[in-house]
């Protein structure tokens, strides 16, 4: 009787553990560092884990009603397929709008502002180092040398970008796991007729 009642719950218990491991693994792509501290940006943050939680939230409860497997297939591929374009998408933003920092990539603008340090150093020296070392003139202030707008701009897309990662990730998850839980219930039945 009481393995009856377990495996009645299995499937709760599965898609709710699925669901934390999902939101938990959020925090294994990092968000690059930056200079200065911004009460945004951190509410941001806050805010893009709790959207990411309450959607992977309500894809279980949709998952409790919705028994297709078609629908779960076809879930399960859309998610990967777009959690593999963001998380590319995230990379060359992450490329493109960092620079290596002590142990940290550091968000840059995209926008130079007007007596930046790039300018003087390349006069003052003749050249200017490359991409990876320029980070070193600024002495990791980003802010000495683009827009303060420009840098704000590129942290919130790599914030938005980073979350739908988390979003995506755990929509693939709870649908795949739904998935091999609708298939694992197919083939009971299958074996329980013959």
């Amino acid at each position: 009787m009481l393995v009856n009642r377990l495996k009645e719950v299995w499937k709760e218990i599965t898609l709710l553990s699925t669901w934390i491991a999902s939101i938990t693994g959020a925090f294994i792509i990092p968000l690059p560092s930056w200079y200065a501290t911004d009460d945004n940006t951190a509410f941001l943050m806050k805010f893009g884990v709790f959207i990411a939680t309450a959607l992977a939230g309500f894809l279980i409860l949709y998952s409790l009603r919705h028994k297709m497997i078609r629908t779960w297939m076809r879930l399960s591929l859309q998610f990967l397929l777009m959690f593999v374009g963001i998380y590319a998408t995230y990379h060359f933003f992450r490329e493109a709008n960092t620079l290596p920092y002590v142990d940290h990539d550091i968000v840059i603008g995209s926008e130079l502002i007007a007596n930046n340090p790039f300018d003087t150093f390349k006069e003052s020296h003749g050249f200017l180092p490359e991409r990876k070392e320029r980070m070193l003139i600024l002495l990791g202030d980003p802010e000495k040398a683009w827009t303060k707008d420009s840098i704000v701009s590129n942290r919130v897309q790599l914030i938005i970008m980073l979350f739908l990662c988390y979003l995506l990730s755990a929509g693939f998850i709870i649908s795949f796991c739904n998935l091999i839980i609708l298939y694992k219930e197919k083939y009971k039945i299958k074996i329980e007729e013959n």
